[in-house]
């Protein structure tokens, strides 16, 4: 294994691999959510993380995430206050004789919510970056993950007259596994040494299990998403700059009584990160997201409306 040599490939390494020139850092932030006329919606993240190298000479990585969504509207959305956790291990190695970075992960990520709801997803990350030509890339990011969840009973689970419409089942929590992935895979192009433009065609699914004909007819089975993603980045100084847009051209929810739709959305917005010192930068997002929502296709009350809301984060890291 060989050290990179161009600045289009030092390029490369430092957006792709999750290790920093330092062995460690600490990252301080909050993420805030804001969504206007649904005030009840409104929330906001603080957050602690840290990844460091446990071995010398190794690219082997830990990492981890603690943080506390807070609904600015408790009394209203109590249920939706929550704590998650977020473990990871993982490599970032550079195979220079054949053009190839590989950075193979295992996260856990480890939700619970204030109405004794939990979801586990133990996620697979295989993230490569092939070098097609010296400022080309093909890659692939994202992930694969069993989900466990504690959660409401389904089909054979439910009691009560009702079976699972009954309001008996409300506080009862049983265990599933399910599926969920989110996988993207495109074209980066170096532009120059401070200018790089991606392209990917991004995938998402989530599939519940267990739902039986009598369970409550707008509960999801299944979700399929495929979006358009471009990313602009553009270096200065102390400061990089990526604007972003998502556009997703199919969104496709079924359920277990009453039909499926089609919801699209659109995110637009940028992030970044500006260096104060060796050692330490300010990190920040933010984006706005419109998306035109309806009922499912068989529900008697049928309706239409946009859910908009502004999206803001703001971080402090400091590498050892």
């Amino acid at each position: 294994m060989k050290h990179l040599s161009s600045p289009t490939l030092l390029a490369c390494a430092s957006l792709l691999a999750s290790t920093s020139a330092y062995s460690a850092y600490v990252e301080i932030g909050s993420e805030y959510e804001d969504w206007g006329d649904q005030p009840q919606r409104t929330n906001h993240v603080p957050y602690v993380a840290f990844e460091f190298n446990p071995v010398d000479d190794s690219s082997l990585f830990l990492y981890a995430n603690f943080s506390y969504r807070h609904m600015d509207q408790s009394d209203e959305r109590t249920w939706n206050n929550r704590a998650r956790q977020d473990l990871a291990i993982g490599l970032s190695e550079w195979y220079e004789d054949i053009g190839l970075w590989w950075g193979p992960k295992f996260q856990i990520r480890n939700e619970m919510y204030a109405n004794d709801t939990r979801r586990t997803e133990y996620r697979f990350y295989n993230n490569m970056a092939y070098r097609l030509a010296e400022d080309y890339e093909l890659i692939l990011d994202g992930f694969i993950a069993p989900v466990g969840t504690h959660n409401r009973p389904r089909g054979e689970d439910c009691v009560g007259e009702n079976g699972c419409q009954d309001p008996a089942n409300n506080d009862r929590r049983e265990d599933y596994w399910d599926y969920y992935h989110e996988l993207d895979f495109g074209l980066r192009t170096h532009l120059s040494w401070d200018k790089t433009l991606q392209t990917t065609l991004y995938s998402e699914v989530s599939k519940q299990n267990d739902y039986g004909d009598d369970n409550r007819y707008w509960e999801e089975n299944k979700r399929v998403e495929w979006q358009l993603r471009v990313n602009y980045t553009q270096r200065f100084n102390d400061l990089t700059l990526t604007p972003f847009v998502r556009y997703t051209f199919h969104r496709e929810a079924e359920s277990v009584g009453y039909g499926n739709k089609d919801e699209l959305r659109i995110r637009a917005g940028l992030w970044g990160d500006y260096k104060l010192d060796d050692k330490s930068k300010l990190l920040f997002e933010t984006y706005y997201q419109t998306e035109d929502k309806e009922n499912f296709e068989n529900d008697w009350n049928q309706q239409q409306w946009t859910d908009d809301y502004f999206f803001v984060k703001l971080a402090y890291r400091r590498s050892f």
